[in-house]
């Protein structure tokens, strides 16, 4: 009896051999059907059995992955970028080799993560490419690197979507409504368009039959299924083209463009675009300003930069970990509360320009 990793491989053969057309669509469509639920099913199999267990804590600051084929110089853009030798936050890697260094921008600071070289057929195994994919999950933007050697994007874009990362992607604009009775309702809000007999029978393979489905925007199946599913991360991508000092760069970035890909042509022996790639970065990642007020006295010093969605935890874990061991609440003037000098607990989220004082415990 074939395993998981076998009854997707024959379907993914049987999408190769059918030929896409308006008699087929619903067939493929219901292939990609079982390929995703196949893949939960190993996922679900993957964590129970504790799985590979690697994952990036969140910390203050916002994490960045550079991934690549090996040698297209990642570690070279670490080390042109960031101090290397700096470390921040807890990482849980476990033997995973991942390198990881401190890239400051104008007042603002990102933890950048040198990850191994991801070969072809990573997904099989090869090169603990799946696990190193997985680690992506929790990073704030992929840094694709490339050189004119190495610029096949394609294996790599398709290891990012078997672990369930869509890049430049947004979230389908969906609901569902599960129901103890009254069958399979699928219906629209605006100008979506999609074929209704397709997606119910692709809500049938994940065992679908009772719900209210409602779609906000047009549907593909394969859009579908990622919001049936619901466990996919939408992560914001950018594209370097490495080593642009050689004789075949044009050919490679010519290639890349031709698929709708525009890279940032970098070279370390030129230094050429690094601070362009520094802005490239910290545009694309979201960061605020929260300004620490003492509460025995007014404050001169600089706003601290955190990243977007922090918490007052957060803040306090940038202090000292003493402000989170003693803490006993905090009060806030800003965009986040109702009222001057609200009352919040850890858990409450910060927004830019708040003003933030907090009081611990004595002894």
């Amino acid at each position: 009896m074939p395993n998981i990793d076998e009854e997707i491989k024959d379907l993914e053969a049987e999408i190769k051999k059918t030929q896409y057309n308006k008699a087929t669509e619903h067939h493929i469509g219901r292939i990609k059907a079982k390929i995703a639920k196949l893949e939960k099913v190993k996922e679900e199999r993957s964590k129970k059995s504790g799985g590979t267990g690697f994952f990036i804590k969140k910390g203050i600051y916002p994490s960045i992955g550079l991934l690549g084929p090996p040698s297209v110089g990642k570690s070279s853009i670490l080390n042109a970028i960031t101090n290397a030798e700096s470390r921040v936050g807890a990482f849980d890697f476990t033997t995973l080799s991942i390198v990881p260094g401190v890239m400051e921008h104008k007042d603002m600071r990102f933890r950048i993560l040198d990850l191994p070289g991801v070969i072809e057929g990573a997904h099989e195994g090869k090169g603990r490419g799946r696990e190193v994919i997985a680690v992506l999950r929790n990073v704030d933007l992929i840094v694709v690197v490339l050189d004119p050697f190495k610029f096949d994007t394609s294996y790599i874009l398709k290891e990012l979507q078997r672990e369930g990362i869509r890049i430049n992607q947004k979230p389908p604009k969906m609901s569902v409504i599960l129901k103890d009775r009254g069958g399979l309702n699928i219906t629209k809000v605006g100008r979506s368009e999609f074929d209704v007999e397709l997606l119910e029978s692709i809500s049938r393979e994940f065992g679908i039959i009772n719900a209210d489905i409602i779609l906000r925007q047009s549907m593909t199946p394969d859009t579908f299924i990622d919001g049936l599913l619901g466990n996919r991360v939408y992560i914001p991508a950018i594209f370097i083209l490495n080593k642009s000092d050689t004789p075949e760069f044009k050919k490679a970035l010519e290639s890349l463009e031709s698929l709708g890909i525009d890279p940032i042509p970098t070279s370390i022996i030129k230094k050429r675009n690094i601070e362009l790639l520094k802005e490239r970065i910290a545009g694309k990642v979201r960061m605020i300003r929260v300004h620490l007020i003492p509460s025995n006295a007014p404050s001169d010093e600089e706003p601290m930069v955190i990243r977007e969605g922090a918490t007052v935890e957060d803040v306090c874990k940038a202090v000292h970990t003493e402000f989170v061991e003693k803490f006993k609440f905090a009060t806030i003037t800003g965009k986040s509360v109702r009222f001057p000098n609200q009352r919040v607990g850890l858990e409450h989220t910060v927004l830019d320009g708040d003003n933030l004082t907090v009081f611990l415990k004595k002894g």
